[in-house]
């Protein structure tokens, strides 16, 4: 009897179980959307500074724990850099809510606008790769990330021009995201588009195509190779 090639030995006797998921965008869409509409309020004085605490609460309380909860789901879903950015927005907003708890009403800080001023940076990298595929996502990734500038420029020098601007920029990103979340929550809902958010190339096919096309090569993914 001829002896079994063991590379096809081992590939007949592996399985790769992949499990459904919730989508995590519409909750990820949502908790950001509300947590930029809230910061806007005191960058342009509709909430007073003396509320800033209660703002800060809000960032580590309500927005920290949707977004960490969606980047992990995200990560189990295979979608390694929206995961990887919504993990990094939920940690910022669990470090500015903590640091405006522990400092005054209304003052700066540098360590913030560094840490925003990074953040703004790696959001720029990625927004551009996103822009192609996933449009309505870009966009959102490409205004959080000027968002960002701005608010580190601003807590670096306190000039209080960029803090404004900042927050009418909070105010659009609000309305897009709470429209992303919705139509993706509608998709999710009826498994079909039902308002448009301009999926484009690989990421339409991984949506509307066949099973092969949507789970690609899970192969050589990190969770299933032995080395990342």
């Amino acid at each position: 009897m001829e002896e079994q090639d063991p590379q096809r030995k081992i590939e007949g006797m592996t399985r790769i179980v992949l499990r459904p998921l919730a989508s995590p965008l519409p909750l990820a869409f949502f908790a950001f959307g509300a947590g930029s509409l809230m910061l806007s309020g005191l960058q342009l004085g509709l909430i007073p500074a003396s509320e800033t605490r209660s703002v800060a609460l809000v960032q580590a309380a309500f927005v920290f724990p949707s977004l960490a909860l969606a980047s992990v789901l995200a990560f189990l879903s295979r979608e390694t850099l929206g995961a990887t950015i919504m993990a990094l927005i939920s940690s910022s907003w669990l470090a500015n809510g903590l640091i405006d708890l522990s400092t005054p009403p209304a003052s700066t800080s540098a360590t913030q606008g560094l840490l925003a001023l990074a953040l703004a940076a790696i959001l720029l990298l990625v927004a551009g790769g996103a822009v192609f595929g996933k449009p309505l996502l870009g966009l959102v990734i490409a205004l959080a990330s000027a968002r960002f500038a701005l608010n580190g420029i601003y807590e670096m020098t306190g000039a209080p021009g960029f803090e404004t601007t900042s927050g009418i920029i909070g105010c659009v990103i609000a309305a897009i995201a709470l429209y992303g979340g919705l139509a993706l929550g509608l998709e999710d809902l009826q498994g079909r588009a039902v308002l448009p958010i301009g999926r484009r190339g690989a990421a339409r096919r991984a949506f509307e195509g066949d099973l092969g096309e949507q789970v690609g090569p899970v192969e050589s993914e990190a969770g299933v190779r032995k080395q990342l």
